[in-house]
């Protein structure tokens, strides 16, 4: 064990060899739901259509389960049941790359 913990093989040998794909293996073969680690105004909880987070410097963004920018700005408006000016929108993918969402910033 003391060997393995300070790498203290020839690079070529087997044993050398055996590290090297372990260590590839955790790197590339977890699915990629192990390292979710995006913020929590990204992330779009499955029994939720609109919710609300808050971003990385506390300001609050809602999170709207739609598939165009206007439809969440609309779906927005009538859950808030206000007019809202939007400051800033970004698309929300899953792990696919499947649009899902939208963050949506509005000025108060």
């Amino acid at each position: 064990m003391k060997k393995f913990l300070l790498w203290s093989f020839v690079p070529g040998s087997r044993p050398f060899d055996f590290i090297v794909v372990v260590l590839l293996a955790f790197i590339f073969l977890p699915p990629p739901s192990v390292f979710d680690d995006r913020p929590d105004f990204m992330r779009v909880p499955s029994d939720q259509a609109i919710r609300q987070a808050r971003d990385d410097d506390g300001q609050p963004v809602w999170i709207v389960k739609v598939k165009t920018e206007q439809a969440a700005v609309d779906r927005l408006e009538a859950s808030l049941g206000q007019t809202v000016t939007v400051s800033h929108a970004e698309p929300v993918y899953d792990a696919t790359g499947t649009l899902v969402a939208y963050s949506i910033w509005i000025q108060r």
